[in-house]
C-alpha cells in the first residue's frame, strides 16, 4: 500500500507547506492514502491504519441486522443534533435520508420517522459497553438509547447465556472519527489530482489522514479525532464535499484468529446482541481474512 507521510509544521500550516517522504508500496486495493502526521496530531504519527479500518468496517457492516431500525435511530439522532426535521436546514439529516434511500428504505417510512421523532420529547443518549467473549474476543458496543437501564438488563441476560462478561477494554482499542465523502471534482485545478486536493482540504479542515477510494467517482475517506467529527464534516461540506457517512470507529491494537467453530459461535453471540434495540455498532479484535 502506498503511504505518503506529511510533516506539517505549525508555523507554515497556513501556507500548506508539506514534506513528502515516499515509501515502498503495493497497490493491491487500488486505493491511495495520505497520512497527515503533524505536531498537532501526535496520535496518528507513523501509523498505517487504513487496511485495519477497512477490515473492521467490512466485518461490522456484515453484522448489520434490522437495518431500517438502525437508520431510524440515525434519523432521530440527526433531528436531535441538528435541531430540525427539515433536511434543507439540517445537512446531517439530509445525508441520513440519502443513505436511507440508497438502502431501499421506502420514502413513506422515512416520512413517518420524521413525523414521529419531531413530536418525540425523549432524547437518545450515547453509551459504550465493552465485552469479553470467552476469554479471547474483546468487543466495543456503541449504544444509542433512551432507556439504558432496560438495555443493560437485556444485554446482561445475553452475556450470561452466551459466555460474555462486561469489562473495560479501552486500552485494547484506539478510536477515530471516519468521514466518508464525495468530492466535487469540478473544483480541481488544472493538473491537480484528487489526492492532492483532498490532502489540502484535509489540512485546512482539521482532518489527520485521507484515503482516496475511487478517483472516478471522487470518493474520499477522511480520519480525524472523534471529538472533531462535526467540525471537520462542516468544513468539508463548505468546500463542496457531499458527506455520505460519519462514524466513530474503533480498531483493535492487536487481533486474534478464530477457528471456524469459534467464528460460528461468536457470530451467534453477536446476532443475539444485535437484536437488542439501541445497539448501534459492534467492533471487535478478530482478524479478518483478506478473502472475507
Amino acid at each position: 500500500m502506498r503511504s505518503l507521510i506529511f510533516t506539517v509544521l505549525r508555523n507554515n500550516l497556513l501556507q500548506q507547506s508539506v514534506k513528502i517522504q515516499p515509501s515502498n508500496w503495493t497497490n493491491s486495493l487500488s486505493c491511495t492514502t495520505r497520512d497527515i502526521s503533524t505536531q498537532l496530531y501526535p496520535l496518528l504519527a507513523g501509523h498505517s491504519k487504513w487496511a485495519n479500518i477497512r477490515h473492521i468496517k467490512a466485518a461490522k457492516d456484515g453484522q448489520k441486522s434490522a437495518l431500517f431500525s438502525r437508520i431510524a435511530r440515525q434519523i432521530r439522532l440527526a433531528i436531535q443534533d441538528g435541531g430540525s426535521a427539515d433536511p434543507n436546514l439540517n445537512s446531517e439529516l439530509k445525508s441520513v435520508i440519502e443513505e436511507a434511500l440508497r438502502k431501499n428504505m421506502p420514502m413513506a417510512t422515512i416520512q413517518n420517522n420524521l413525523k414521529k421523532f419531531t413530536a418525540s420529547k425523549t432524547q437518545l443518549k450515547k453509551y459504550r459497553q465493552d465485552v469479553r467473549f470467552k476469554q479471547k474476543v474483546f468487543m466495543v458496543c456503541t449504544i444509542y438509547t433512551d432507556n439504558f437501564a432496560q438495555l443493560k438488563m437485556d444485554m446482561s441476560t445475553i452475556l450470561r447465556k452466551g459466555g460474555g462478561v462486561q469489562i473495560d477494554a479501552g486500552h485494547l482499542f484506539e478510536d477515530f472519527g471516519l468521514i466518508q465523502a464525495t468530492a466535487d471534482k469540478t473544483r480541481l485545478g488544472a493538473g491537480e489530482s484528487l489526492e492532492d486536493k483532498a490532502t489540502e482540504d484535509a489540512i485546512e479542515s482539521g482532518a489527520e489522514d485521507i484515503e482516496v477510494i475511487d478517483n472516478e467517482s471522487g470518493s474520499v475517506h477522511f480520519i480525524c479525532k472523534p471529538e472533531g467529527i462535526n467540525g471537520v464534516r462542516k468544513a468539508l461540506e463548505n468546500k463542496g464535499y457531499v458527506v455520505n457517512n460519519t462514524e466513530h470507529i474503533f480498531t483493535p491494537l492487536n487481533t486474534v484468529t478464530l477457528t471456524p467453530e469459534e467464528k460460528a459461535d461468536y457470530q451467534k453471540f453477536v446476532d443475539k446482541l444485535k437484536e437488542i434495540q439501541g445497539i448501534e455498532d459492534i467492533y471487535d479484535n478478530i482478524e479478518v481474512d483478506e478473502a472475507e
